[in-house]
């Protein structure tokens, strides 16, 4: 038997939590009417369709169709199970869970991940303290202070020191009753077999610990720093199910409210150029980890923020990645700028060298446009001394001033090439007209491609989200569980009147749990019956159901209309049935027997009739 967290306690943590506060810590909201909108966390959208309604505590995206209460949303953003979601809410809240006289544990799954995280926890500790307290880090500990990080930044991003054996933190944990299977699963050890012989170690060794948290700031793995000559210099915690490397960003959890403050962050490629930055000052700071760029993390901070500044090394490297994330993040629609470092230094040695508030006003202040930067990194594929080789120059910077939107940016780097290489602004004009008709064209033809095939893409638009009802039956239907979500009376006047004789799965389901709901004496609280729903796609339908802007009154003669709807479908079916023997008797040249259907057909359409008077 699971371990079950009373419902009262669920309740008072969900009264606890005002849902606009909760989704506001991870997506940028604008009150809209009675709403709240913003762009979805869960798929990638360039027009808001993610609403948020404080009247009803419960959130919904139009988009993708996903929706539920305070918990569902932290379920969803945090990849965490409902035990895990609660206790991290009522935590937060100081609300105290109590636990069972006996000792009942979670389900198999809920109890691993449980002990992952106290891993995970225990290792942050162990290896903080080897690194601060003991004279196995010393020489991490003269490797920090050299590159001019202060004990309170070795305190506040909990950095640690894993020491050399290949057995030590297994050691460790394993005296404190883990598994070695848990450790595996978790990332901390690994292990290899010869014949039937499996062995074990630490997965981190003499390496700089950087913890990694997720956005509410636990601990799902670790980046290790190698000391010496380790291969590979940075080693990363594999991906596991507390932790994937594409869905973070290092340090976001504490830089989140600075990167909203400014409306904009700083991405760095390494932790120490964000540790080094946080500590002189510059707290909007966040770093890929170990990877380029990709379009979840590009989606993380269009959330949260409107501007991003690139911040890589000046080596050939930092700059390939920077271009590379431009693309990533322009396709976002953020507004894109590159901070470019002096040759080489890297933002740390910047930092540590001229201080936080030159990094501010000579680095950051200065960065380039995207445009500027493509057209500066285009320069360095060419010998400009060269006639040839500059006119291929000119011809590609013409083809990006030319995908501008805007007909004033166009014109403004335009005048910045005739400027710099003594040419005619109207010859520069001309030439980029015929870019901007050479890619109108391009992108016909590729319309055209899309339309001509088989129309997939039009098909796509209908797999996304909730699918609207097709037959008046199915209408009827979503109107009246709307309207039984919203009030206890006309739940029971349509359990009176119609029962569960609900035609279409989805609302014959939900017209059951809301008679249980009801029955069992819960008030009339749409986030609290979404709440209590157990499958994830009725909590997404029945929160675009809560959503939909319905008149507060209804008569009962327009119920009854919905009703008599649903309660016809059984006779239209029929119906439908007997027309399609009836074209088949006519084929087959049976018209006696057609006629006997067709005056079968008329009697059940005389009784519809009756029925809808």
């Amino acid at each position: 038997m699971g371990y079950r967290i009373p419902d009262e306690v669920i309740d008072q943590v969900r009264k606890h939590y005002d849902i606009v506060d909760v989704v506001q810590q991870t997506v940028s909201l604008k009150k809209s009417g009675r709403n709240y909108f913003g762009l979805c966390p869960f798929h990638s959208e360039k027009t808001p369709s993610f609403s948020v309604a404080p009247d009803k505590q419960i959130f919904y995206c139009f988009g993708c169709g996903k929706g539920g209460d305070v918990i569902k949303f932290v379920m969803e953003t945090e990849q965490y199970t409902y035990i895990e979601a609660v206790t991290h809410l009522a935590e937060n809240a100081g609300i105290h869970i109590p636990r069972p006289e006996v000792d009942v544990l979670p389900d198999h799954e809920e109890r691993e991940r449980q002990q992952m995280r106290k891993a995970l926890d225990l290792a942050t500790k162990l290896f903080h303290y080897v690194l601060v307290s003991t004279k196995h880090g010393r020489i991490a500990r003269e490797y920090l202070e050299n590159r001019g990080v202060r004990p309170e930044t070795i305190k506040e991003f909990q950095l640690g020191y894993a020491p050399s054996s290949f057995q030590f933190l297994l050691s460790f944990l394993k005296a404190r009753g883990f598994s070695e299977d848990i450790l595996e699963k978790v990332g901390l050890i690994t292990s290899w077999e010869r014949g039937n012989n499996k062995k074990f170690y630490d997965r981190f060794r003499h390496r700089i610990m950087f913890p990694i948290h997720d956005s509410q700031g636990k601990v799902v793995g670790f980046g290790g720093r190698a000391l010496g000559d380790g291969h590979p210099k940075y080693l990363n915690s594999p991906d596991t199910v507390l932790f994937h490397k594409r869905n973070h960003l290092y340090n976001l959890h504490r830089a989140r409210s600075h990167i909203r403050k400014n409306l904009q962050a700083v991405l760095f490629e390494g932790y120490m150029d964000v540790i080094t930055a946080w500590q002189a000052g510059v707290e909007q700071v966040v770093a890929t980890l170990g990877t380029a760029l990709n379009e979840n993390q590009a989606r993380i901070l269009r959330r949260n923020a409107g501007t991003v500044i690139l911040c890589y090394d000046s080596d050939a490297a930092g700059q390939s990645a920077a271009m590379r994330g431009l693309e990533q993040l322009k396709s976002e629609e953020l507004t894109v700028k590159v901070a470019q470092m002096p040759a080489g230094m890297d933002p740390d040695d910047y930092i540590r060298r001229f201080g936080g508030t030159a990094f501010k006003e000579e680095i950051l202040a200065t960065a380039m446009s995207l445009t500027a930067f493509k057209l500066e990194s285009f320069k360095k594929k060419y010998h400009l001394q060269d006639e040839d080789q500059r006119m291929k120059y000119l011809s590609e910077a013409i083809e990006v001033i030319a995908e501008l939107p805007k007909a004033i940016e166009q014109d403004h780097y335009l005048r910045r090439l005739a400027e710099e290489f003594q040419l005619s602004l109207d010859a520069l004009k001309e030439e980029q007209r015929k870019a901007t008709k050479r890619r109108k064209r391009k992108s016909k033809r590729d319309k055209d491609r899309i339309a001509w095939n088989n129309g997939y893409q039009e098909i796509s638009k209908h797999l996304i989200g909730n699918s609207q009802p097709q037959s008046i039956a199915e209408k009827s239907e979503m109107y009246l569980i709307a309207y039984m979500i919203k009030s206890k009376s006309i739940t029971e006047w349509v359990k009176n009147h119609l029962g569960a004789d609900f035609v279409t799965e989805k609302y014959a389901a939900l017209a059951a749990y809301l008679y249980s709901y009801y029955d069992q004496g819960h008030p009339e609280d749409p986030g609290c019956f979404i709440s209590m729903l157990s499958d994830s796609a009725l909590e997404s339908e029945a929160s675009r159901l809560a959503l939909m802007d319905l008149p507060d009154d209804i008569s009962e003669e327009a119920l009854m209309d919905y009703v008599q709807h649903i309660r016809n479908v059984p006779l239209l079916e029929q119906i439908a049935e007997k027309e399609r023997q009836i074209e088949q008797l006519s084929r087959a040249d049976e018209p006696v027997k057609a006629a006997r259907l067709s005056v079968e057909v008329t009697q059940l359409r005389k009784q519809l009739h009756v029925r809808m008077r």
